[in-house]
């Protein structure tokens, strides 16, 4: 239960992120259009795409340990001194390249002209790796509550200031000073939490066990952070701003299903770590089915009911500008279900110690995805020889990274079969085909009612989610155990004395 409430208050934060966040997405997108969220996208993925950098593994390694008692102090030295190099060479390898690519080739990046953007981002990105230290250093000792709190007040004064520059008239600009402020905030919070922590002189044996986690999945890293940008640079490269503005506009939407991937990874991770160390397979067994399944009954119906009203929820919640991207909103919804669904098979393998598995995977992965979109996504590519492409630009992009991460969850349970003796149940089939009944009724009444207003919406929505649950009780798949589950999870009293109980550490 202590996992599950930490992984439940970590969810609920990142959709009170989300939310927040959507709302200054909606004035933005209403008042400076889909072009300029585009240079903006663009800018994070260009100066993101160098951020595997800095993190090579490291992060995952730091947290393993720290859930396996080592030296707190020793291993918040070590994480410190490593992220610190690797964000310096990050930075040389940069500059590097955009010199080479502005003043050697004499080209331009046609898709930012905002003075001072790619600087302005580059500085949050500095930021943010140097605080994410202490976030995955609560991570690994289980603190959810303070990985959460200094998420959502850093996150709620960011949006506001979205707004202000979208009112305001603030240019781009202004979106990547209000992430950069964001983060700031975030880290003097979060260092407010950090103040009591060792920081000790890091030695040669912590540095090596670091060293022996991190560098099977080194390569995983890289390929993980470019998977995560090269969606939006390949739309930006083949296509325009505009185009990258309408794909991360619905990719927003999206998130929210996502999140719950975070939240797993977050508090799964030190938990199976701390299993596996103390050789309790079956309660690992045990841990990765219930996640699967809780999750599944959360998500699933999401999923499905995003995929029903994706033209409906566009319209009500970003603009009408945005409708012609409903195809990749529910393509981009399924990605968000199957890595959802996947999060708990990987991180047992991760926790068991055998990132190689899951670095292998994510590099074939990252390099099937790169592939699929240099089909789909341009309508030709002269350089090499390639004419009548698909052309499908964005939703291009959502196919190829669709079928990438279903190949990734059918291997991944082949993995924890053959290496952790995990077989996968079949419980999440039954809420997938009852999810897809549901869809298909309330696409029926999708065909006959007019939605147009955000209460209309999420009542219909929330419909569908009631009759998701009934017809799973119908059929024994959801009971009072799991309601008790899910209600003592949620309590809004044992949240808030968790929550207190452990910011007063």
């Amino acid at each position: 239960m202590a996992t599950s409430r930490k992984i439940a208050l970590l969810f609920a934060a990142e959709n009170v992120n989300a939310i927040i966040g959507w709302i200054a997405l909606l004035f933005v997108a209403r008042k400076m259009g889909a072009s300029a969220i585009g240079e903006f996208s663009f800018a994070l993925s260009i100066v993101g795409s160098f951020t595997f950098i800095a993190f090579f593994g490291f992060k995952m390694a730091h947290v393993k340990r720290i859930s396996e008692g080592l030296d707190l102090g020793k291993c918040i030295g070590t994480f410190l001194s490593i992220r610190l190099f690797l964000i310096s060479l990050m930075l040389i390898t940069f500059i590097s390249s955009y010199w080479f690519w502005t003043v050697f080739l004499g080209k331009e990046i046609y898709d930012i002209q905002t003075p001072g953007l790619l600087l302005t981002v580059v500085l949050y990105y500095i930021v943010f790796l140097i605080v994410g230290i202490m976030p995955a250093t609560f991570s690994g000792l289980e603190q959810s509550a303070r990985v959460a709190i200094p998420n959502i007040i850093g996150t709620t004064l960011r949006s506001f200031i979205f707004i202000a520059a979208a009112f305001m008239g603030l240019g781009v600009i202004w979106l990547a000073r209000a992430y950069l402020i964001g983060i700031v905030v975030i880290g003097l919070l979060s260092l407010w939490y950090f103040r009591d922590f060792p920081i000790s002189k890091p030695d040669s044996q912590t540095f090596n066990s670091y060293k022996i986690y991190a560098l099977p999945v080194a390569a995983a890293s890289i390929f993980g952070v470019l998977k995560q940008y090269i969606d939006k640079i390949f739309i930006g490269i083949f296509w325009t701003e505009y185009q990258v503005g309408l794909y991360f506009g619905v990719q927003r939407i999206a998130l929210f299903i996502g999140t719950m991937a975070l939240a797993i990874e977050g508090m799964l991770l030190p938990a199976i770590s701390s299993l596996h160390s103390n050789r309790k397979d079956k309660e690992i067994t045990t841990l990765v089915h219930d996640a699967e399944r809780y999750v599944a009954m959360v998500c699933i119906p999401l999923v499905a009911m995003t995929i029903v009203w994706s033209s409906e929820i566009i319209l009500v919640f970003i603009s009408k500008e945005f409708l012609s991207a409903s195809n990749i909103l529910k393509i981009l919804a399924l990605v968000a279900l199957v890595r959802v669904l996947n999060r708990p098979w990987s991180v047992a393998l991760r926790g068991s110690d055998r990132p190689d598995l899951t670095s292998i995977l994510s590099i074939f992965s990252s390099i099937l995805s790169i592939i699929l979109m240099l089909i789909l996504v341009p309508k030709r590519i002269p350089q090499l020889g390639l004419e009548n492409l698909f052309g499908l630009g964005g939703e291009g992009a959502a196919y190829a990274v669709l079928i990438s991460e279903i190949l990734v969850g059918i291997s991944l349970r082949i993995l924890c079969y053959k290496y952790l003796n995990i077989l996968p149940k079949a419980n999440f089939l039954v809420q997938i085909f009852v999810a897809t009944l549901v869809g298909l009724i309330m696409w029926q009444v999708q065909e006959t009612i007019t939605v147009d207003r955000w209460f209309e919406l999420l009542f219909l929505s929330g419909l569908g989610g009631l009759l998701f649950l009934s017809i799973l009780s119908m059929i024994g798949s959801f009971n009072q155990k799991d309601f008790n589950f899910f209600w003592n999870t949620l309590n809004p009293k044992s949240m808030k004395q968790y929550v207190g109980e452990e910011l007063k550490r």
